[in-house]
């Protein structure tokens, strides 16, 4: 079984294509964790019968994404994607990130990512007149194409053993950014084997909830303390990192979700 999970907050357009966009020969189910979208998120949700978490505040990207680790691990999945919700696969893309998965010793994928920087500049025309079928000009593939190294959380499909092996998300990185470095550099530490799938196109609108969900003060406000904190827990920037334990002295693993609630709550979030 694959679950799939994505997190979303506002931008009901993005969300729809989305899911749209999901084709998959595989046995999947689908959550999606709402992070208290002000939008008709929620009702387009109930409309088309999507399985999804509501909450009243955002609690941000990380915690989002233990949300999906526990969905899938309380359904035995064997295998979850995550995805944010301003991405369009391309039809074949998830059976070509499982393919990877089944057929090399590799324990996790990530997605090939295609920008567009028309939409990334908020053209709305652009949008308007976006085709899913991926008629413009990338690579098309007729088999299955990875290539080590590479972790871009917009789109990542992983085995269990990497949640044997790292966990949960570190959710001190609020509402986003470098949650992502954490956990690759977590992964480094427990020999992860990872890569990118070359043949799992996405078209990523990158960092929708950022530039047009309404996060962009909250995340503006936030950055530069993120940053503050790898630096803290690593002992140096990402790439630079002097650590091989967490503040010099912790545990790589985060195999609980405990902590989450009152550190949030020191954010803000509202329960």
């Amino acid at each position: 079984m694959l679950t799939i999970g994505c997190a979303a907050f506002n931008n009901i357009k993005y969300t729809k294509m989305f899911l749209e966009s999901i084709v998959c020969s595989t046995p999947y189910q689908v959550l999606v964790i709402d992070n208290g979208s002000t939008d008709d998120t929620p009702i387009l949700l109930e409309e088309h019968g999507v399985p999804f978490i509501r909450y009243n505040s955002n609690r941000g990207f990380a915690y989002a994404y233990n949300d999906a680790i526990d969905y899938a691990l309380n359904s035995d999945s064997d295998l979850l994607l995550f995805c944010g919700n301003d991405i369009v696969l391309r039809p074949d893309s998830v059976d070509y990130l499982v393919k990877g998965l089944l057929e090399t010793d590799y324990e996790m994928f990530c997605g090939n990512e295609i920008l567009n920087r028309e939409i990334i500049q908020e053209n709305a025309n652009a949008l308007a007149n976006f085709r899913y079928k991926f008629s413009f000009d990338e690579q098309k593939y007729t088999e299955l194409k990875y290539s080590s190294g590479g972790m871009n959380h917009s789109c990542i499909i992983r085995k269990k053993s990497v949640i044997d092996k790292v966990g949960y998300y570190d959710v001190n990185f609020y509402p986003a950014y470098y949650e992502d470095n954490d956990y690759a550099r977590r992964c480094d530490l427990t020999n992860v084997k990872y890569g990118t799938i070359e043949s799992a196109i996405f078209y990523h609108f990158w960092s929708r909830s950022i530039h047009e969900g309404g996060l962009r003060e909250l995340n503006t406000r936030r950055f530069s303390d993120n940053e503050a904190y790898y630096i803290r827990k690593w002992g140096g920037v990402v790439g630079e990192e002097k650590f091989v334990l967490p503040f010099g002295n912790g545990t790589v693993k985060i195999d609980d979700r405990d902590y989450e609630k009152k550190l949030l709550i020191g954010f803000g979030v509202k329960w």
